[in-house]
């Protein structure tokens, strides 16, 4: 006789649980709370006060006159925040792999690829929440107002999302094939870090070195960075950015995909 305990949910149910079980853990520790939301805010102020003397720069001011750097640097460093959290997604993985409650799920009626599916949804989500504050926190202490229309400026936090959903895929493929959560952090710091500076986010392309423009030039990050801030500013023609950042977003997930599938299949053999 098939119990309720024993019946099986539907895939949808089972991701929507363990989305909501991921964001819980997220509440129960309220130090990761607090530093996953005062971490943009240091970027952005010391970020501003770093590299704010490029808005002197013929580059600068051929490409973005009578715009200030802190309109120019806070859509950069929403996406480039949202995306070096991203590996939160890897590290949330390793974690439960190393402690076991991989195994737990593996042996409960549920569905399997539901799992990491749900890593990725829950991070999305906590990310899309990250840049309405990072948002707030810039207009309130730092002056930063949108100069497009109301439109533009939902687009320019809703375009930094597929990116996100993008990397989270390829950080989960990481964190499964490693399964150590130390490993998983630095590998995801040498991943983000050099996409972080290796991009549009804190000086033009143009002003960078000729080797770095050829690296930024095809930076995933550069075409959500600039699709961003092209929203964010009202620039002329600012929608004509979004499908090169859409597609960028693709193909990191796809190959994000690539990689985490195969991984987890083994993983669940094992």
């Amino acid at each position: 006789m098939t119990t309720p305990l024993m019946r099986r949910h539907s895939p949808l149910t089972d991701v929507w649980v363990l989305t909501v079980r991921n964001l819980k853990k997220v509440t129960r520790v309220p130090q990761l709370l607090f530093f996953s939301l005062v971490q943009p805010v240091i970027f952005l102020t010391l970020f501003s006060q770093v590299f704010r003397s490029i808005v002197d720069t013929p580059q600068f001011q051929e490409l973005y006159p009578g715009i200030s750097y802190i309109q120019y640097l806070v859509p950069a460093v929403i996406v480039t925040t949202v995306s070096l959290n991203a590996s939160a997604s890897g590290i949330g993985m390793a974690t439960d792999l190393q402690e076991g409650v991989i195994d737990r799920f593996r042996s409960l009626p549920m569905a399997k690829y539901g799992i990491p599916v749900a890593r990725s949804n829950s991070d999305v989500i906590r990310a899309s929440l990250q840049a309405v504050f990072m948002l707030l926190v810039s207009m309130v202490i730092f002056g930063f107002r949108f100069e497009g229309a109301w439109w533009e400026a939902i687009l320019s936090i809703l375009i930094v999302l597929p990116l996100n959903w993008a990397l989270t895929w390829v950080f989960i493929a990481l964190g499964t094939a490693t399964k150590n959560t130390e490993t998983t952090q630095l590998a995801g710091f040498m991943v983000t870090l050099p996409l972080m500076f290796a991009s549009s986010a804190y000086v033009p392309i143009d002003a960078l070195p000729s080797w770095l423009q050829e690296i930024a030039s095809v930076n995933p990050l550069s075409y959500t960075i600039d699709a961003a801030r092209a929203l964010a500013l009202g620039l002329p023609d600012a929608t004509g950015e979004i499908p090169a950042s859409l597609l960028s977003s693709a193909v990191l997930a796809v190959i994000g995909l690539v990689l985490a599938v195969p991984a987890w299949r083994r993983t669940l053999r094992q």
